[in-house]
């Protein structure tokens, strides 16, 4: 179980950081306020709550 839960938080990790770097991405090209670039963001802030969640499961 520990490998699995290991795993998965590797995975949304990577999710996390792919998801940062679209996120500047974006940004950089069309803008902070564009609304792809907040698309982005709440896509973000739902993976970091995800982590969040998982984290505290983990105590």
């Amino acid at each position: 179980m520990l490998y699995v839960d290991f795993e998965a938080r590797e995975v949304l990790l990577d999710w996390i950081k792919r998801k940062q770097e679209e996120m500047i991405e974006i940004g950089v090209r069309k803008g902070i306020s564009h609304e792809e670039t907040l698309q982005c963001s709440q896509e973000l802030d739902s993976l970091l709550t995800s982590y969040q969640r998982f984290q505290f499961q983990q105590d």
